[in-house]
């Protein structure tokens, strides 16, 4: 029944990737004094800590697998756009981290 590759392997691995990279950077920002922007992500941290906020992020990126695996099954080019669009969706809060990590990196370094 769940014998099969998956659809995207390079696609799938780098979105795998940008999560990871987003967890990790939202728990050094946590770490720093910043905040989580996502209210519903925020709640989950502060009732779980960095494992229930991590659980989140993945079971997150699971549902969009399986979505991705499912609607690609039957509409190759529709799975294929939507890993891709998952993937610039995750790189966003990347790009931001980014930028807001130096000052909270000085903030921490003078405090």
């Amino acid at each position: 029944m769940f014998h099969r590759e998956v659809l995207y392997p390079k696609l799938e691995q780098i979105l795998v990737f940008v999560a990871a990279l987003d967890v990790m950077l939202t728990h050094l920002i946590l770490c720093l004094g910043g905040v989580e922007a996502n209210p519903v992500a925020m709640r989950i941290f502060e009732h779980g800590g960095t494992l229930g906020i991590s659980l989140y992020k993945f079971a997150l990126l699971a549902l969009v697998v399986f979505l991705v695996e499912s609607i690609g099954a039957r509409r190759v080019n529709t799975g294929r756009m939507l890993v891709k669009a998952a993937i610039g969706i995750n790189m966003l809060p990347i790009v931001v981290a980014l930028m807001i990590l130096p000052s909270l990196v000085a903030a921490y370094w003078i405090a």
